[in-house]
Parts: structure tokens; sequence; C-alpha cells
């Protein structure tokens, strides 16, 4: 595999292709998120695992919404189904990308067990488990401060296992070796993800703030203009989600998912 790098201005047009591939489709894209929404958060209501259950399949997940937006700008019909695609794979693959979904949520533990050591651990309570820290934590300023270490810890985690799912699902390396394949590609093109994540946080930041300024400035409450905000925010959530797709498009130009996985059948033992 050729590792490609690429201007920083490439990763202004992955955010642009994310809202393209969103209009194209919108109502087939807030069915799936939807329908992973609902099924994800069934399966975290379990007792004492249930907080580790989305960390554990996000990975899993990542190679479907990768091949919706592959399949919404090829113009094809997405179904919700296409979630699953990962599973579909030859069972080295799957073994590899179930074990990628282990290595995350034992990732993302981590980063919050380092932001335990300035909070008590109240944000890995908060985030896993949906235990509300104390209010001393919060006006303090601490819970923010624990956030903040969490979030830049965060950063490696992430350009680990940015690539990492369709290096396994779709080119068949090793979890370790697709790990450290993916944070190689982001590390050469720093700068165009850079770009990506700043266009991303100001969209984020001030979109929805400017409806809900709008809406009270016609007269709606406070209330009513936050409800206004939340559609708002889902199409930007969507559009971020099927944005990764260019930049993998971009970066790993050769990534095909396995015709086994595109047909949606098992393959079959020899017999």
């Amino acid at each position: 595999m050729q590792l490609r790098t690429v201007p920083a201005r490439e990763g202004l047009s992955w955010v642009k292709l994310g809202f393209v591939w969103l209009f194209r489709q919108p109502w087939s894209a807030m069915m799936m998120m939807g329908s992973y929404i609902l099924v994800v958060g069934l399966f975290s209501m379990l007792p004492v695992l249930g907080g580790l259950v989305p960390l554990l399949v996000v990975q899993i997940a990542t190679v479907g919404f990768l091949l919706a937006s592959r399949k919404i700008a090829r113009g094809e019909a997405v179904w919700p189904t296409v979630l699953l695609t990962g599973l579909r794979e030859s069972r080295s693959r799957v073994r590899a990308l179930l074990a990628l979904g282990v290595l995350y949520a034992a990732a993302v533990v981590g980063v919050l067990a380092v932001a335990s050591l300035m909070d008590g651990g109240a944000l890995l309570r908060l985030l896993l488990f949906g235990a509300m820290p104390a209010q001393a934590l919060v006006k303090s300023g601490v819970l923010r401060d624990a956030a903040l270490l969490a979030t830049l810890s965060y950063i490696p985690v992430s350009m680990a296992f940015w690539f990492a799912p369709p290096l396994v699902s779709w080119h068949g390396m090793g979890p370790w070796q697709a790990l450290f394949t993916s944070f190689v590609i982001c590390l050469r093109n720093v700068r165009a993800f850079m770009l990506y994540s700043m266009q991303w946080f100001l969209l984020f930041a001030t979109i929805p703030l400017l409806v809900v300024t709008l809406a009270q400035v016609v007269g709606a409450s406070a209330e009513v203009a936050t409800l206004l905000s939340f559609p708002v925010a889902l199409m930007l959530f969507l559009a971020f989600i099927l944005s990764f797709y260019g930049s993998v498009q971009s970066l790993l130009p050769d990534s095909e998912p396995s015709p086994v996985a595109l047909r949606g059948r098992p393959p079959q033992a020899p017999h």
C-alpha cells in the first residue's frame, strides 16, 4: 500500500463531501443513524457492561457508515442493514474487526483513566455509566479541566483508529498493523486533518447557536429556539459521519469492500 500525502486544503473538501452526500440521500442517512442509535441504546441499557457497548461496536459501525457513504457517492440505495457489512467479511477479518473494537474500548477507558487523575473518575462514571458528577466538581471547573485533558489524550487514539476499520475489513490487515498504519497516515497528513477538525468545530459551534439566536429574534421562546436547533445539529452530525469516507477516498483510494460483503452473503466454508 502506498501512503499518500495531500495538501492541507484537502481537509476542507472532505467536509464539503459530507454535505454533498447527505443532501443526496438525507432520509436514508437519518434512517441509518436512527437505527444505529436505537439498537446501541437498547444494548447500552444492559447492567454493568452496557456502557461499554457503544465503544465495542463503533468499529463495526464505522465500516458500515463508510460503505453507506460509498453507496451514496455512487448513487446507490442505502438501507440500515449496511451497518452490518463489517460482519459479512471473512472470518479472519471479522475476528480482527472485533479485536479492534476491544482495543478501542480499552483505549477510551485508558483515556478516561488519565482524566480520572484530575477528577477522581467523575468523567469516566458519567460517560460510561451515566452517573452525574457532584455539583462541586462542576462549579470548581475540575470536570471541565478533566474533559480537556481527556480530549487531548484522545487525539493519538483517534489518529490510530481513524483508518483502522477499513484497513482491517477491506485491506485484510491485522489490528495492530492497521492501528500503526492509520496513525502514520494521519501524521503524514496532519495539516489536512487540522483544517478538517477546525472546520467542523466552527460549524458545530456557530450554526446551532445562529439558529437559536435567529429564532429568539423573531420572538420564539428559549425552549422553542433550542428545540429548533436540534434538527440542524443532527444534520451537521450526519454530514460529519459521512465525511469520514472523504478522507478514506482521498488517502486510501484503493479501499474497496470485498465482493462477499457487497453481496451480503457470508463466505462458504471449503468442503
